[in-house]
């Protein structure tokens, strides 16, 4: 297995370079914007996101299915696979990184799964300067080593995780009824001893 850089087995950039605020409360149409707080391992939830506040056609780095997104600016290291609805141009803030894979051997998948992993993580902790507000250059992010196995078990690790990533969200709803649930019934056992 090999080991390369992050920027030799996916394409890295930033997004696009916003001169005010990045939402446009007023707009109804045009490009929607990925903000650092959407991102997230389990994806992003497209339908909350707001319009940009950028003219149609002006936008650089429009998102596509297959990109991954990694937070450059904070304390939080969380990567997201996008799988992205047909009717959408989404864009997203130049305080994120967009990994897109150039090359045919290269599954987009096992590069999110690695940067989710305790050793992604970590690797990517390492990258972080800056005492107030951490971040990550994008020259270090495309530094990044990264193990490359064969096509066969990348797609082996990316199905994995893609199931895996689905059995959480399945808990995680669990985790809420189970809660409201709880709450309901302690709340009803409280007021009829009052």
């Amino acid at each position: 297995m090999k080991i390369e850089k992050l920027s030799d087995v996916m394409a890295v950039r930033a997004g696009h370079t916003f001169r005010g605020k990045a939402e446009d409360e007023n707009r109804s149409d045009g490009y929607r914007v990925v903000q650092i707080k959407d991102i997230r391992e389990e994806g992003v939830d497209f339908a909350a996101l707001p319009f940009a506040a950028v003219e149609s056609g002006k936008a650089k780095n429009i998102l596509k299915s297959g990109d991954i997104l990694i937070p450059l600016r904070g304390n939080r290291i969380e990567a997201s696979l996008l799988t992205l609805p047909d009717a959408l141009s989404i864009i997203t803030t130049n305080q994120v990184a967009i990994l897109s894979a150039p090359r045919a051997d290269v599954n987009p998948a096992y590069i999110c799964w690695y940067l989710n992993s305790v050793e992604g993580r970590s690797q990517i902790s390492r990258l972080k300067a800056g005492s107030v507000v951490a971040n990550i250059g994008l020259k270090e992010l495309s530094s990044l080593p990264v193990p490359m196995p064969v096509p066969n078990i990348q797609v082996k690790i990316a199905e994995a995780y893609k199931n895996w990533v689905s059995q959480q969200q399945i808990l995680n709803l669990l985790i809420e009824n189970g809660e409201e649930l709880l709450d309901v019934f302690c709340t009803e056992l409280l007021r009829e001893n009052l």
